[in-house]
């Protein structure tokens, strides 16, 4: 376990920021109609993690092919290489917020799913304990 300051430090020992980015494309399976094959729907999902000491924030992009996008900013902090933020974003036309929780492993992320309820108009985890955490999102090169 690295000290956090001894890489994420500048030579005054100031926190620098370093950025992440990771992307997973899922491309649906082709269906046939008549004697056309229709290629599958492709999804994306980019998330940009952006690291300064304990802070936490960045993009989250969801594009699917088929329906609205959800996209938006998110802002918290880090801990133990769990992401707790709250995600600021618009899906058909309107704008919501919502807790999320990104786990960070060496070269990817998962992004936690699990029970949510509204408390003064945020969607928030009931149970963080009890969050399920996705398959892996692999890190990629920042644009």
């Amino acid at each position: 376990k690295k000290d956090r300051y001894s890489i994420d430090a500048n030579a005054n020992g100031e926190p620098v920021m370093e950025s992440h980015c990771y992307l997973r494309v899922t491309k649906g399976a082709p269906t046939i109609e008549g004697g056309d094959t229709i290629p599958g729907a492709v999804d994306s999902l980019y998330i940009r993690l952006d690291i300064l000491g304990e802070l936490a924030n960045g993009e989250y992009n969801w594009l699917p092919e088929e329906k609205d996008p959800m996209t938006g900013s998110f802002q918290g902090s880090i801990a133990d290489s769990v992401v707790t933020a709250v995600y600021t974003y618009t899906a058909e036309g309107e704008t919501g917020k919502q807790e999320v929780l990104f786990r960070v492993e060496d070269g990817q992320l998962r992004v936690a799913t699990g029970d949510m309820e509204e408390s003064e108009g945020v969607y928030l985890f009931k149970d963080r304990s009890q969050v399920t955490y996705g398959g892996p999102i692999p890190e990629v090169a920042c644009q």
